[in-house]
């Protein structure tokens, strides 16, 4: 914040941080509308730079104002809580349901027809500390007005858009990745570790959360794992999402926890060895692991293949750990082989060094 300024007259509240807009007169009194559900009396801890904006107009100006104050809380608050991008809704009792989606699939949408049943939350980030409380991000709405210029998004208060207000304290229940399209098969289950490789593609700063995949491995467990929304138009599918708050959990996979452990060693010649990974989950028939900031989720042989690597094995070895494992097969070498080559490329594992 530069003290050399006076206080900005609107400071909001974004994920629980106190963020300053520097703005005065009516786009002062244009802002405390669109953030009514936000607005706090605390010294912000960020101001954001409206210099740097170059809207076309106060509609592009105030939703690029919104981009700028989630970027500030999700920078302040990176490696402490889980931010996915998402929406979330709450009944009274606290129990939130999260919508996970890329943009374009339907999230804003979606919570606003939620959120005349449930409480608001946010239409944005779903941000997570590690007792699964849910930050409340009530973000002015962004609402396409023309469908032939949907870049540009009319930002609405959710007091206008007569939403309902949650509970002081919320806890993530349930999840649903949206996915929209002309498959309308509804809720399905997702197996977790292809949840958590979704999951990980909306979130943000995820490498700096300690051990992010068991973070995640341990939310879906406490969530009663995670569901699917296939649908053509989410106001059909309401009652599904609602009930989903109150239908049985499904039960805990049993896992294994892969963790890096900080060393690499030299190479062995001959030997193929995994490359450092940031943290791994394995379930019974598939292992997702993350490298950087790139999740994979590897089955059959590719998985196998990595959880034999805990040390240097030569082609001869892995062959023989593999056809104890999955039987004999003529071309037993080839195909490790192949799985082999197929690793490297992502990032995965190294071959014998030349």
């Amino acid at each position: 914040m530069d003290n050399e300024d006076a206080p900005p007259e609107v400071v909001v509240d974004a994920l629980g941080v106190p963020v300053g807009i520097p703005v005065t007169g009516p786009d002062a009194e244009r802002l405390r509308r669109q953030w009514s559900r936000s607005l706090s009396d605390r010294s912000p801890v960020v101001v954001i730079e409206l210099d740097r904006l170059h809207g076309d107009g106060d509609v592009a100006t105030d939703y690029a104002t919104t981009a700028l104050v989630t970027v500030a809380a999700l920078d302040a608050t990176k490696g402490q809580r889980i931010n996915i991008h998402g929406g979330a809704v709450a009944d009274e009792d606290g129990r939130t349901l999260a919508v996970i989606g890329p943009s374009g699939s339907g999230k804003t949408t979606a919570v606003a027809l939620l959120a005349t049943r449930l409480g608001y939350l946010s239409d944005e980030t779903v941000s997570l500390d590690e007792a699964l409380v849910v930050h409340a991000h009530p973000k002015p709405l962004s609402v396409i007005t023309d469908p032939t210029n949907p870049q540009v998004k009319l930002s609405v208060s959710p007091d206008d858009a007569g939403l309902l207000r949650p509970p002081p304290v919320s806890r993530l229940h349930r999840i649903v990745l949206l996915h929209r399209g002309e498959d309308d098969s509804g809720l399905v289950p997702v197996a977790p570790a292809y949840a958590i490789a979704e999951i990980v593609q909306q979130t943000s700063s995820l490498v700096e959360v300690e051990q992010p995949i068991l973070r995640l491995a341990e939310t879906i467990d406490a969530c009663g794992g995670v569901w699917s929304l296939r649908y053509r138009e989410i106001g059909e599918r309401l009652d599904e999402l609602v009930g989903l708050l109150d239908r049985e959990p499904r039960p805990a996979p049993a896992r294994a926890h892969h963790p890096w452990r900080g060393t690499r060693g030299l190479p062995t010649p001959g030997a193929w060895r995994r490359e450092p990974w940031l943290d791994a989950v394995e379930y019974d028939d598939e292992v997702v692991v993350m490298v950087d900031t790139e999740v994979r989720v590897l089955v059959g042989l590719g998985l196998v293949l990595w959880l034999a690597l805990t040390g240097p094995r030569t082609l001869d070895e892995l062959v023989v750990t593999t056809t104890e494992q999955m039987g004999d097969h003529p071309d037993a070498e080839g195909l490790v082989a192949g799985a082999l080559a197929l690793l490297a490329e992502d990032g995965l594992v190294i071959g014998p060094p030349a």
